[in-house]
């Protein structure tokens, strides 16, 4: 993987966006940030853990952090977002965040028997199912990798870094960090596809053509739902399960 000087090859992303969609609204949508001539996008929800050796459900991890330690066990289970959904009641659609649970668990925290979704990043299990997706869409050609300074960044990274080489080369990229990050963007070198994580979510959204969004989207090891250029990407955008006297608690 080479690690490049020059961030020109970046500037198509901000060239292809569409800023100006819903100029007035608060909230921020997929074609801000995805280059908005793809026909299909998709949305990856990154794992949530159910620790097992945690009994009590009420409890929440500031609870914990309060009393001693509050680090998880070896025992866990991935739980998914539209499961979790139906445990609280609340409705899993494409525009549901980490906000969606954490604004309406009980004492608006996280619980501790669930660990939390990562934001920023895919984990190291759906980092290379996606890529091996990604690679029947890529015809061995280069990628490029660039991470936004939020998410990796040194002293002299204060623009973002960016990075060149094979598409099996990701995940070792994504570990060379303090913790495990996958890039902010990445996409090959014919700009067929391009997937994006903001560091502040805890979801990835891809777009491509229909084909590779199908396969994405079959991929039993990724939970994922279909969105749109319009669809709203911010963290307190759920309309459907954050409701105004939910947000001012």
């Amino acid at each position: 993987m080479q690690k490049l000087t020059d961030l020109s090859q970046f500037k198509w992303i901000a060239e292809n966006v569409d800023q100006d969609l819903h100029p007035e609204s608060p909230w921020s949508y997929v074609s801000e940030y995805l280059p908005v001539n793809y026909p299909a996008y998709c949305k990856i929800f990154h794992a949530i853990y159910e620790d097992l050796s945690i009994t009590d459900k009420v409890i929440t991890w500031g609870e914990v952090s309060s009393k001693g330690s509050s680090d998880s066990s070896d025992e866990v289970k991935r739980v998914k977002w539209q499961d979790l959904a139906t445990e609280y009641s609340l409705e899993f659609h494409p525009e549901m965040n980490q906000d969606s649970f954490a604004l309406n668990f009980p004492k608006s925290s996280w619980p501790r028997y669930l660990i939390a979704p990562r934001e920023g990043t895919l984990d190291e299990e759906e980092c290379p199912g996606l890529s091996q997706v990604l690679t029947s869409f890529s015809n061995d050609q280069p990628c490029y990798f660039f991470y936004d300074p939020n998410s990796r960044s040194t002293a002299n990274d204060f623009i973002g870094v960016l990075y060149h080489g094979g598409l099996d080369g990701v995940d070792a990229l994504s570990s060379e960090g303090s913790y495990y990050t996958t890039p902010t963007y990445w996409w090959p070198e014919d700009k067929r596809w391009t997937v994006f994580t903001d560091p502040d979510y805890a979801f990835t959204i891809v777009g491509g053509p229909q084909e590779l969004i199908d396969a994405i989207m079959e991929n039993p090891g990724l939970e994922t739902v279909a969105v749109q250029l319009s669809t709203r990407i911010t963290p307190n955008s759920d309309q459907v399960n954050i409701q105004g006297d939910v947000q001012d608690n």
